[in-house]
Formats: structure tokens, sequence, C-alpha cells
């Protein structure tokens, strides 16, 4: 992809600074998740109800492995999928009964119960795609790489939890500036390579959604650097010139650009292996705006912001039309 001549990659300062932050990431244990194929079993009234349901749960050319079952069966060891989804029409206790069969460290079976009429209820697969994701996050990136019809909302999960990710470690990475000067150099330089390091990891994650060779890192990366390396630079700056603003005032919005800028990065991303161009300037900014608002309703403890409510939606969803940011409906028409 071409770029002007002397440009400059933002949060990695320079090209050689890029390639030092690439090179000391690891990249194989994520890789490893992505390629470990998710297994799910899918539990409906008869089996083929629940290969119907299935199918359109995972989409054409799914490569990852779906069991159908019947309700009243034997569903086998549990433990050996990622997800059981149940369809139970007449409300048999199916779904219960699985809970307390499938044990997990953490309590939480991975048991979801379908709400809709059947295969054909796209509202209710799209609503069951973005809970299994979010109550599976771990494997969110292998669910989009081996479901295509997951791609979508594997692929904001992971901007989701990126952007979250990073907005607390900047809230958190703000507390040395109340030393002043020496605290706020600290504070400026600690956040920026842990906040990179995590903005890449999501375009590596959102390139393995999409299909990518993951031994391919750093053809990656040169995709990724061409795509979001040019509004990188003034994110930075602002990153750090708020880092010298003292704490009351600093922390807003340091953390703001944390968020704004993560969520910017990841869905330019997803809209360059989604069409195979970058997207605009305009589109850019349009999606850091959005990200602006939608950091507001973080659920954190600072001063001016609405604490408490959810931002998932607004985090990757447009909340009103950009202009020239194709809306979803018009996205899947266009892959």
């Amino acid at each position: 992809m071409p770029r002007a001549k002397g440009q400059r990659f933002g949060a990695f300062g320079t090209l050689r600074s890029f390639v030092s932050v690439v090179r000391e990431m690891s990249f194989d244990d994520v890789r490893d998740e992505m390629e470990t194929k998710p297994r799910l079993l899918v539990i409906a009234p008869d089996e083929d109800a629940a290969r119907a349901l299935g199918d359109a749960l995972g989409g054409d050319r799914a490569s990852g492995t779906v069991v159908a079952r019947a309700l009243g069966g034997e569903p086998g060891d549990l433990m050996n999928y990622d997800a059981v989804v149940v369809h139970d029409p007449d409300d048999t206790g199916a779904v219960s009964s699985l809970r307390r069969r499938f044990s997990t460290e953490d309590g939480q079976a991975p048991v979801f119960n379908f709400p809709g009429d059947g295969a054909a209820d796209r509202s209710a697969l799209d609503s069951l795609r973005a809970t299994l994701v979010s109550r599976l996050p771990e494997r969110a990136p292998a669910l989009g790489r081996a479901f295509p019809a997951f791609r979508a909302a594997a692929t904001k999960a992971v901007i989701d939890e990126t952007a979250k990710a990073n907005a607390q470690f900047a809230l958190v990475s703000n507390i040395p500036s109340i030393v002043p000067v020496i605290g706020s150099l600290a504070s400026a330089g600690a956040d920026t390579l842990v906040l990179t390091k995590n903005q890449l990891m999501l375009l590596f994650k959102i390139a393995g959604i999409h299909g990518r060779d993951l031994h391919d890192q750093w053809g990656i990366m040169r995709e990724m650097a061409g795509v979001v390396g040019a509004g990188m630079l003034w994110r930075t700056l602002a990153r750090e010139a708020a880092s010298f603003i003292p704490l009351a005032g600093g922390t807003i919005p340091k953390v703001a650009i944390a968020y704004a800028g993560t969520v910017t990065a990841g869905r330019a991303a997803d809209f360059y292996y989604r069409f195979g161009d970058s997207p605009s300037k305009d589109q850019v900014s349009g999606y850091y705006q959005q990200a602006v608002e939608a950091v507001k309703k973080l659920p954190l403890p600072l001063p001016g912001l609405d604490g408490g409510a959810k931002t998932d939606e607004a985090a990757t969803e447009p909340t009103r039309p950009v202009e020239g940011v194709p809306n979803e409906a018009v996205a899947e028409e266009r892959r």
C-alpha cells in the first residue's frame, strides 16, 4: 500500500520504532488460540432442526465444528465444546439441566438459550452471536475466523474489549502525574508502549478474524501500517500533551484518546479487510468522533463522564449516519 515519503507512524514514532515494537511482541499464544477451531453443540427438538440452526448460526464456509443433537438425547461430554446452544421452544428445562452438568472454573456454564423461532430468525441469530462472543471473549477471534457469520460480532467484541482495556490503563497510568513534571514524563512514556502493543494485537486479531495468514505477522503489520499509520501521530501527540495537564484535567482527555484511538484503529482495520481499501480521512474522522461520544458513557470513576452506562453498541456501531461510512446493512451487501 503506497505511503507518502517520510510518513511517520504516530505511536510508533518512526518505521524503525514500529519494527522494534513488533519484534518485542509475541503473537504465538493469540495465533494458537485463533487456529484452535471452535466446537459448538446445537440442540433442538430434532436433529434436522438442530443441524439447520447450526448451519444458520455459523454461516456458509464454516470451518469450525458444529454438532447437532436432539432434545432428550445424550449430548456426550459437554467439556468437548466451547459452547452449547439450546433451542427449547416447549421450555422443557433443558437449558437449566445442561448448565448444571457443564461445570466451569468460574461457575458460568457456556450454555446458551436460543430464543428465536428457528433457523430463519435472523434477529435472534444476531443476538445469540453477540452474546456468545461477549461471554467467551478469549474465543471470539476464533469464532469469527472459523464461522463467517460471527465475523462482525467477533470484530466488534475484540475492539470493545481492547478499547476498554486501553481506557482503563490510561486512567491508572495517569496516577503518577500527581508528582509534578517527573511524574508526568513517566506517565507519558509508560502508557504509549502499552497502548501501542494492545492496538497492534487488536489489529492482528482483526486480520485473523478476516482469514489472513496468521504466520505472516509482518505482512499483516505492513498492511496495517498504511491503514492506521496516518492517523496515529496526532492521537499520540494529544495523548502525551494530556499527560502534562494536572491530574483532574488531564485524566479525562487521556482516557478519551486511548479509547477513541483504539476504536478508530480497529474500525479502520475492519474496513480494510472488508473492502480491500483504506477508509477515507472523513470516514476515520467519523469513527473517532463517534468513539469520543461513546467514551462519555464508560463506567469509569471520572468527573464529567456519565459512568455506569453501557457503551458496547456505541463503541463500534454508529449511533447516527456519518457521511461516507457504510452502515452494517450496506457492509453486508458489499462483502
